[in-house]
């Protein structure tokens, strides 16, 4: 399909970008899988991470189809939202892909056109996730035993601040 393409020329691009780890977190975005993360408000972690305020924090849900039941997150992508020629269309796109961020949290455990166009798209310095998908969008990797919140983020934690880009 032309869409995977597309979205394979964005992972291309991205995994030759040059890694930067920010000195200090300023700015967080949060790419999140619905139908993984149980727990989808990561602000109280962030925020008691990296002692930012809670405005520098976006996240950007997931799911692979519309329904009720998520009709309370926003800005919610899912399927419709990649057009057949592999652009992303969404009101909340430009405001969303236009920022840069510091770090970006990948919370999604299989790979996904969407979800991988999504991730290509942000503009973020360091970027976190799970080895279980294209390593071309992370550039730290967590297994999936780290599959809760509070695991992922202690296991992040305990490695961030030892590595070292320079």
């Amino acid at each position: 399909m032309f869409k995977n393409r597309v979205v394979e020329k964005a992972l291309d691009e991205l995994s030759n970008r040059t890694v930067i780890m920010p000195d200090t977190v300023r700015s967080v975005i949060c790419l999140i899988d619905l139908s993984i993360l149980n727990e989808p408000n990561l602000n109280h972690y962030i925020q008691e991470l990296f002692d930012i305020k809670k405005n520098k924090i976006k996240t950007v849900y997931y799911a692979p189809k519309r329904s009720k039941e998520f009709a309370s997150y926003s800005p919610l992508f899912c399927n419709r939202h990649l057009h057949w020629d592999g652009t992303l269309i969404h009101p909340m796109k430009k405001k969303i892909m236009s920022k840069k961020y510091d770090l970006l949290f990948n919370f999604f455990v299989k790979d996904n056109c969407t979800l991988q166009s999504i991730s290509s798209h942000v503009k973020a310095d360091f970027r976190v996730g799970y080895a279980s998908v294209d390593h071309r969008l992370n550039d730290f990797m967590l297994g999936y035993e780290n599959n809760s919140v509070e695991q992922f983020f202690n296991t992040f934690n305990n490695f961030f601040f030892k590595i070292s880009t320079k």
